[in-house]
């Protein structure tokens, strides 16, 4: 006798989700894959960020100076080549605040340098002063707020790497004697100026 199901008992087995069986449920399923490949980025050899500073911009005379830097420039070496230290005074009282001379604090800026030069009457700091002026300049940190006109350009400059000429132009500066004892220290220590752009006269003294 062939038992019949109930219809209702049919669309219930029909409507049961389908299962594997046997190979068909051990088969694990391929799921396809890419490949990504991410660019990387050149790492730089040791010591290349560090040679990527850039180089100070160098000139000579007023060529290339902004306007300001020019004028106040002209107007040191005016008072320094007249031999007046009241017209040096003068371009001094131009900044808010005296352009530093040493380290140290001194009293009276006039008073000072007359008691650094080998005359006692401040000439020869005035000579000094007009070789450093004439001599080549550098600009250190363009564009941040450690901008500086820097004279003479051998301040910031290698002093190992100077061409014959550039030797010429620091002899006009200080002595065979003070170059050689300048390279066992491996930099510029004799005076230099330094003139901000917007035209402040910020020292003039032995370099650091």
């Amino acid at each position: 006798m062939i038992r019949i199901l109930p219809a209702l008992a049919l669309l219930a087995i029909a409507a049961m989700p389908w299962r594997a069986t046997g190979a068909e449920a051990a088969a694990p399923r391929k799921v396809e894959t890419e490949r990504i490949t991410v660019p990387t980025k050149p790492v730089d050899p040791p010591g290349k960020a560090a040679n990527a500073v850039a180089e100070p911009k160098l000139g000579k005379g007023a060529t290339g100076l902004p306007p300001l830097v020019a004028k106040t420039r002209q107007a040191i070496l005016d008072a320094a080549y007249s031999g007046d230290l009241g017209s040096l005074r003068a371009v001094m009282q131009r900044n808010e605040t005296p352009p530093s001379l040493s380290v140290n604090e001194v009293g009276d800026p006039i008073d000072y340098l007359k008691s650094q030069s080998g005359d006692g009457e401040g000439l020869e700091v005035l000579a000094i002063l007009t070789d450093v002026l004439e001599a080549g300049w550098a600009l250190k940190g363009a564009g941040t707020a450690q901008e500086m006109y820097i004279w003479p350009a051998f301040a910031v400059l290698p002093l190992d790497k100077l061409s014959p000429g550039e030797k010429v132009e620091l002899y006009k500066i200080v002595t065979s004697s003070d170059f050689d004892e300048m390279k066992n220290a491996g930099k510029y220590t004799f005076y230099s100026v330094g003139i901000g752009p917007d035209g402040t006269w910020h020292y003039f003294k032995l370099t650091d």
